[in-house]
């Protein structure tokens, strides 16, 4: 499949109409190269039996694009974590790979390869590509993000208005070596939850995505809206809308952010029978460099399928509503830049939250992150730094707490 989607770039680029060879050759010396380097450490000690994790990984994602001809343009993206100073003796967390023993090993691989056309205010691109969606996207929570292989449209002739639809055939994880089909990311899935076993087949079929996202032209109330649908067939349909409402009073910012989803499994269920949703809602004032923000979710009879990234209601360090059925979770998060009293770049927030399935004795769970970042951009443009701090009890099961050190640095050659 990789190696039909790159001839099928090769041979668009040469098939160029009436193109000359000065024009070729400006394609390539007019293109430019976005780099991000990423020392990443992160790790999860628990307090019980389980295995503590461990990664500390070195590497970057190092995305070229030409200058387009005609409308026309490619982009290649090669992406590396690679072990730095690593502790067998500690299980791995997913920055880096897993070897066929389970120790730790480096991720190469390209990460994109894409042939784009612009036209009549539309984006045509076919190849390995990052996808911006509420449920399926780069979730780039780790040294590599996610990746997705298909064919996609973005319109934006309408003014405030950006259509989507997208063919996603396979997709790419954190810290996978190559492209599965997306039933295998499917059935991955699945079978963390306990939800199927290994012998389940899952059908091998595409993702259809069809999105829109709307800004509403008014000034008084800043609003936004996005209605998003995900079909694959005898596998799941899911339907995701939300709305994004902000208004200045004085000098204070009010905000409101509403969202509901709808997961079923259709046709031959090949995953399962499942029938669930979650709504939810974001609520929060901005104030003198200070955003408190309420949260709240709930979901229904069954856990959301989402093993791609993902839009759900409260997503945490290191738990996230919706990976249970019948779940409610709350969270309120204060956040802080310390610009408003003149120490630019630095930023931190304390972020508390609790979920819980009443109907099941035990079941909560508590979670408390605590995040401080600096941009070092005054002195070095593009080089930031950041900590963060997870502290997990659960009233039934083992308590860990979850340690993330970042250091990034990115810049633009061209």
């Amino acid at each position: 499949m990789k190696k039909t989607y790159i001839s099928a770039i090769i041979f668009s680029v040469l098939s160029l109409p009436a193109v000359a060879d000065t024009t070729i050759n400006n394609m390539f010396s007019e293109g430019s190269m976005d780099v991000k380097l990423r020392l990443y450490d992160f790790s999860k000690d628990f307090d019980g039996a389980t295995q503590d994790k461990h990664d500390r990984s070195i590497g970057g994602i190092f995305n070229y694009k030409t200058a387009a001809v005609n409308g026309v343009s490619m982009g290649i993206t090669y992406a590396s974590a690679n072990k730095l100073w690593i502790d067998d003796s500690k299980a791995v967390y997913s920055l880096l790979g897993t070897d066929e023993n389970g120790d730790h090993k480096n991720v190469n691989r390209m990460q994109e390869y894409y042939m784009q056309g612009e036209w009549w205010n539309t984006k045509f691109r076919i190849g390995a590509q990052q996808v911006y969606s509420p449920y399926m996207n780069p979730h780039d929570i780790r040294a590599i993000p996610r990746s997705y292989r298909g064919f996609s449209v973005t319109n934006k002739s309408i003014k405030n208005l950006a259509l989507s639809a997208f063919y996603i055939t396979d997709s790419i994880g954190w810290n996978e070596d190559s492209f599965i089909k997306v039933n295998e990311a499917v059935k991955a899935d699945l079978l963390r939850a306990h939800r199927i076993t290994a012998d389940t087949e899952i059908a091998d079929n595409p993702v259809y995505v069809l999105g829109a996202n709307y800004k509403f032209p008014t000034d008084t109330v800043k609003a936004k809206a996005s209605l998003w649908t995900y079909n694959m067939e005898d596998v799941f349909n899911l339907t995701h809308a939300k709305v994004n409402l902000s208004s200045d009073i004085g000098d204070t910012n009010v905000y409101l952010a509403p969202s509901y989803l709808i997961q079923k499994s259709i046709g031959d269920e090949t995953g399962g029978a499942f029938d669930t949703y979650q709504y939810g809602v974001d609520l929060g004032v901005k104030f003198s460099g200070a955003d408190l923000m309420l949260k709240y979710g709930e979901t229904g009879d069954d856990a959301l399928l989402a093993p791609w990234g993902d839009d759900k209601v409260v997503i945490m360090q290191s738990t996230q509503a919706g990976n249970r059925a019948n779940e409610t979770a709350k969270a309120i998060k204060l956040s802080y830049d310390f610009g408003a009293v003149g120490i630019k770049g630095l930023k931190a927030f304390i972020y508390r939250g609790q979920f819980d399935v009443s109907d099941i004795s035990g079941s909560k769970i508590d979670e408390t992150d605590f995040s401080l970042g600096y941009s070092l951009d005054k002195w070095i443009k593009g080089l930031s730094i950041r900590a963060r701090h997870a502290i997990v009890d659960k009233e039934n099961g083992e308590d860990f707490t979850d340690s993330r050190f970042y250091i990034k640095y990115n810049f633009t050659i061209g």
